[in-house]
């Protein structure tokens, strides 16, 4: 299995540090509201201290198509010699709540920063009271914002009915919400955000086929070498609304490890908990230093060794996953004070 992964590797050696390394984050929220679910809201002021702490970083706000894209065709700005990067940014909301319309829209507006609202239809022709309506997502489209994906109904689109086939499903679910927002919005994202983050590697070729990049939940910052159908965001709703940790997620740097090496997210009782291999590929950090933690579990045992003259990482939590959905995070200062490498590896149980 290690030999594999290090045929997968080795064609990578010949990309620069600057290239593999280069980070972009994805900062991913619901509601801005003080009387939304908790784990799922920001309070208004709080989003306020968010885009205050991305305008005293310094840091580039980008538009989240535009900027994937080019990071992942590795055309995305690079270092000058001898100097740092700071990580470019992307503000992403999913389900189209009325509260980003009142109380984030205003705010991004006034720092004429992009962002993208990623839509499920079916809510929205609802006309229920917490969602934006289709005359409001109109305004936001002729104002520049982005419109994205997000399914038809917000199902769970790992669960395929069974009288269905995966592409049917996909048919239904996210190529019929495609097109209902290009008819009505007229150019629209060509993104999926995966409803509750969750999908499963057979979802990948029909996604790759209709040029979609897809986004889950899972944290860390996209690199030129992540999986265009398994794009990572930084939660920043809830628990994860804190200014400290926050800070470390928009300085974050993207490990580079390579997409054929991500993981099916689905396991269960005979698997869990998983084990997870990585060939580390060359940057500015020290491999003996990586350390992985579980969901729930905090620190796992994490070991890397020469493997035929490369680096593999090797990690496995001490005991079973026991949420339904969870992830292991690896994560590596880097030489440039502040910053760590951080790789995210989602998983939910079957």
């Amino acid at each position: 299995m290690l030999s594999r992964f290090i045929r997968i590797a080795l064609p990578l050696l010949l990309l620069s540090i600057s290239n593999i390394s280069h980070a972009l984050v994805v900062l991913q929220y619901h509601h801005v509201d003080e009387e939304s679910p908790a784990s799922t809201s920001v309070s208004p002021e709080q989003f306020l201290q968010h885009m205050q702490l991305i305008e005293d970083l310094g840091l580039d706000v980008v538009d989240l198509e535009l900027a994937s894209r080019q990071i992942l065709s590795r055309n995305a700005p690079q270092a000058k010699s001898n100097t740092a990067t700071k990580p470019q940014v992307a503000i992403s909301f999913d389900d189209a709540y009325y509260s980003i319309f009142a109380n984030a829209y205003p705010e991004l507006k006034r720092r004429n920063w992009p962002f993208t609202i990623f839509v499920n239809t079916q809510a929205v022709n609802e006309k229920n009271r917490d969602i934006m309506s289709w005359a409001q997502i109109k305004q936001l489209v002729a104002d520049g914002v982005s419109i994205a994906n997000h399914s038809v109904s917000h199902a769970h689109l790992p669960s395929v009915p069974t009288d269905m086939t995966l592409p049917q499903w996909l048919d239904q679910e996210v190529l019929t919400a495609q097109q209902e927002l290009q008819q009505r919005l007229g150019k629209v994202g060509n993104m999926l955000a995966y409803p509750y983050g969750e999908f499963t590697l057979a979802m990948t070729p029909w996604l790759e086929k209709h040029n979609m990049l897809a986004f889950g939940q899972q944290s860390g910052p996209i690199g030129a070498l992540s999986h265009p159908q398994a794009l990572s965001r930084f939660p920043a709703s809830g628990i994860y609304a804190n200014l400290n940790s926050l800070k470390t997620k928009l300085l974050s740097l993207a490990l580079p490890v390579d997409k054929f090496q991500l993981k099916d997210p689905v396991i269960n009782s005979d698997n869990n908990p998983p084990k997870l291999n990585l060939v580390l590929l060359d940057s500015d950090y020290n491999a003996k230093n990586i350390q992985c933690f579980a969901s729930q579990q905090g620190t796992i045992e994490t070991q890397v060794q020469r493997v035929r003259s490369k680096r593999v990482l090797s990690t496995q939590a001490a005991l079973p996953l026991s949420n339904k959905r969870a992830r292991y995070n690896c994560t590596v200062m880097s030489n440039q004070p502040g910053r760590f490498y951080w790789y995210s590896q989602p998983w939910q149980m079957h």
